[in-house]
């Protein structure tokens, strides 16, 4: 049996069924299979875990298989092909191009890490660069991912340090599995309240809490979209001490006033930077996080609407903290701007190569 019709038997279905019968047969499968059907009995619990990655792992690979066949290049024409091989003298010159230049990165890449394990020096000589330049380096050679949440307390831990207020913006591209459920895609509201949050709310809105440590400086911070279950979306919320907009697929689609005038948290000690879950209310995500960026800067409507489509390299000015969970796997995930702000996995959870096709490479 191939792997396609496992992932078909999988979800109880026959092969070649319609995308909607695979999206239908997965969503009935979580309904049945879900953990947290099961917390009376840790057993049974961890059972239901293992069965719903992989009734997760078959659902994504159809969706990959499904997208693949969508994109599939129609068969060539005579005049095409001749057309095409006209053109082959020029296309192979950007071809060789193309390939001299990746061998290049890739060299330079290569030993970059070399010197940095002191493979370069004296013999007793110690790393010359420091291992967050070293993990930045190594994740931007690896394709993006992303993440993927199943609610029941996933969370990716954020070790951030100091605090960032004020003024920030902070962007990512998320996908909500259940269009008329919410979730909690970030929360800084713990250990101590009254930090930021942002979650999918009810298939009709986008809703944040913004806070300054201490108490509340807006609830309800909301921007209208009619979100649809498991498409992908684009948002950033832009905070500055008087006012905050939010931009989805980068259009401003909310935005109001801070008055009195206050000082936005994003995060600082008593305020742990999180994605996936709030752990105040339950809310917990049920869908897939990619390509999370954290600036100390406002960004304007032009910047956000031109980077959502091309990869940082890391070191833009007012770039504090870059995800593009590149590992693939594992429970750790480094912070690709090179300030060492890492991330930890704990709970249900899985690494999913399913990302928007604005960050594909």
């Amino acid at each position: 049996m191939d792997d396609l019709s496992t992932y078909y038997q999988v979800l109880g279905l026959k092969p070649g069924a319609s995308p909607e019968e695979v999206r239908q047969a997965y969503r009935d499968m979580v309904k049945v299979w879900h953990p947290d059907r099961f917390a009376h009995d840790e057993r049974l619990r961890g059972m239901a875990q293992e069965k719903l990655k992989e009734i997760n792992g078959a659902y994504e690979s159809l969706k990959a298989q499904a997208f693949e066949a969508s994109i599939a290049p129609e068969p060539a024409g005579a005049t095409e092909t001749e057309t095409t091989a006209a053109a082959s003298p020029a296309r192979n010159r950007t071809a060789l191009w193309t390939t001299v230049g990746v061998f290049a990165f890739v060299l330079v890449a290569a030993a970059i890490l070399f010197f940095a394990k002191g493979g370069g020096g004296k013999a007793g000589s110690s790393a010359a660069i420091h291992p967050a330049i070293t993990n930045n380096i190594a994740s931007l050679t690896n394709a993006p991912c992303s993440l993927s949440f199943y609610g029941s307390h996933s969370r990716l831990t954020i070790a951030t340090t100091g605090s960032l207020s004020g003024a920030f913006t902070v962007e990512f591209w998320a996908l909500n599995r259940q269009a008329k459920t919410g979730g909690t895609i970030l929360s800084s509201r713990t250990p101590d309240d009254f930090g930021f949050d942002i979650k999918f709310r009810e298939g009709k809105r986008f809703h944040s809490d913004i806070g300054d440590g201490s108490h509340w400086l807006v609830r309800n911070a909301n921007a209208t979209c009619a979100y649809k279950a498991d498409t992908w979306y684009h948002l950033a919320y832009v905070m500055t001490p008087n006012s905050y907009l939010v931009y989805v697929n980068g259009k401003v689609a909310g935005g109001g006033e801070i008055l009195p005038e206050g000082n936005p948290l994003l995060y600082d000690d008593g305020h742990q930077l999180c994605f996936g879950v709030e752990r105040l209310d339950a809310d917990d995500f049920d869908g897939l996080l990619a390509d999370v960026r954290v600036w100390q800067t406002v960004r304007t409507e032009e910047e956000i609407k031109s980077g959502m489509k091309r990869t940082l390299t890391g070191n833009e000015p007012g770039l504090t903290g870059w995800w593009r969970f590149a590992e693939g796997s594992g429970t750790n995930t480094a912070d690709s701007s090179g300030h060492g702000f890492n991330g930890t996995l704990t709970g249900d959870f899985s690494w999913s190569k399913d990302v928007p096709p604005a960050i594909r490479r």
